[in-house]
């Protein structure tokens, strides 16, 4: 086909061909690049849904903690139990849209939740520690020698005081991964643009 002979209406079939293929395809990378940019944005929406109710529920859980401290403190033990289901769900999300760092310091905010609430649990009686143990009567004492010095179990004021120093140590360990969790989420939270 010699293009210099070429005739309006095939000039112009040609035209319309090369005209509908550019923007065909400009409509189809245009379509792919949006449906990217707002599947990344729906992420990002979601994960801020997760590190939101994460902080929130950690600005909770610390003020339902200092609460429990203060009665802890002026042994008025009580029988409120903390109800720590939601941090499930919590979890879940953060699992699911957090980013592996963030993800990482909620399991381990959530092991920390539950050492916490089991020391609590043994400082208010909901929760018996016993000690316990055995000992053997050496060849000694058999053959005329001494009984062997068995240790005594501890008082109660001394199971209480050391159930009080363990859940001490658990609050002063929520607080250092709290604030540890609390500063990577607010580190990520920053709004960049999406890559």
């Amino acid at each position: 086909m010699d293009l210099m002979n070429l005739t309006p209406v095939q000039a112009t079939l040609i035209a319309t061909v090369v005209t509908t293929m550019v923007t065909t395809s400009t409509v189809a990378g245009t379509h792919l690049l949006t449906r990217t940019r707002e599947r990344r944005h729906l992420i990002w929406n979601r994960r801020m849904d997760a590190y939101g109710a994460a902080v929130q529920s950690s600005v909770d859980l610390a003020r339902m903690r200092r609460d429990t401290v203060e009665r802890v403190n002026r042994e008025s033990y009580g029988d409120t139990v903390p109800d720590l289901t939601a941090l499930g769900l919590v979890g879940a999300q953060v699992e699911m849209f957090g980013s592996p760092q963030v993800a990482d310091l909620w399991n381990e905010f959530y092991a920390a939740v539950a050492s916490w609430k089991s020391d609590l649990d043994r400082v208010e009686g909901r929760m018996q520690v016993t000690y316990g143990g055995y000992f053997s009567i050496g060849e000694d004492y058999i053959d005329g020698g001494s009984l062997p010095s068995v240790p005594l179990p501890p008082t109660a004021e001394q199971v209480q005081a050391d159930n009080r120093e363990r859940f001490y140590e658990a609050e002063d360990h929520m607080k250092a991964v709290d604030a540890r969790l609390i500063k990577a989420i607010k580190r990520e939270a920053r709004f960049q643009r999406p890559r």
